[in-house]
């Protein structure tokens, strides 16, 4: 098992590691936003190449932070199959993950995780002195591709969107326990929680980060007019010999102070617990 999880991470940096020379060998057309700082040091296409195959933290790097930024780019069949495969190791990477997580004790996980991708040699000056780990959402998060060039892309930031997930009382319970059960704020949760009757109906809320999504209009003889898909990473496009579809251009960072309206019709009542789950009652 823990040799399954350090080969299928070897695998996804091998082929991302492949992809970005094979994308500076091929220079094709693309367009990918720059800050000032990256202008005046590197060009777009060494930062795009730079972006997908980074799946390491930076010092000081909050946990739930992932480098994004929106982009696109127009790829051959070859490329788009190299693509579909580094998606498909993702996939195989976050499954072996998870499966090391379940079979190791906590303190063994965190031996394994702090040893992907180090070379024998390097595994004292780097994993045990802290300057280098792996950040697994970077690593799961899928290449964006589409098979049909659309006619336009509209890009717009995505803010305050928010992850809802039904639990049952049983398994607010034992998320909580996992938590500590000796800690007081957990025990009052706890506490409030044991009140409910068993068929409570609950939900787990948790704000999400803003994202830029992307809005696409295809010809009128694609499969499907209209798209919208999130694209913290560049959005790969199957080369027709069009080029490049028409774009709009935003601000790297989500507009300050942006907030959405609440629905009158919210179906979620107040909180009654403490944040530590965000745990919501269902009307």
């Amino acid at each position: 098992m823990i040799h399954e999880l350090h080969e299928a991470f070897a695998r996804l940096a091998d082929e991302l590691s492949q992809l970005q020379l094979e994308l500076l060998r091929q220079r094709p057309a693309h367009w990918l936003p720059l800050s000032a700082q990256e202008q005046l040091i590197s060009d777009s296409l060494t930062v795009l190449t730079g972006l997908i195959t980074d799946l390491w933290y930076e010092d000081g790097q909050d946990g739930r932070e992932t480098r994004s930024r929106h982009g696109l780019v127009m790829i051959t069949a070859d490329i788009a199959e190299h693509v579909r495969r580094i998606n498909q190791c993702k996939d195989a990477f976050k499954q072996a993950v998870l499966k090391a997580r379940a079979e190791l004790s906590e303190v063994e996980w965190r031996e394994e995780y702090g040893r992907l991708g180090q070379p024998d040699g390097l595994r004292e000056s780097l994993h045990f002195a802290g300057l280098s780990r792996v950040h697994l959402r970077q690593c799961y998060r899928h290449l964006p591709l589409l098979e049909h060039r659309p006619v336009k892309v509209g890009f717009s930031w995505y803010v305050n969107g928010r992850s809802i997930r039904k639990l049952s009382v049983a398994q607010a319970e034992q998320a909580l326990l996992a938590l500590g059960e000796d800690k007081p704020h957990i025990q009052v949760q706890l506490q409030k929680l044991h009140q409910l009757p068993a068929h409570t109906p609950l939900a787990q809320i948790q704000t999400l980060a803003p994202v830029v999504r992307a809005n696409m209009v295809f010809a009128d003889d694609a499969p499907q007019p209209r798209k919208a898909m999130n694209v913290p990473l560049p959005l790969f496009i199957v080369d027709t010999g069009a080029g490049l579809p028409a774009f709009n251009e935003i601000d790297l960072l989500p507009p300050p102070g942006r907030t959405r309206r609440e629905r009158s019709d919210q179906k979620i009542a107040s909180e009654v617990f403490l944040p530590s789950l965000r745990i919501h009652l269902y009307r």
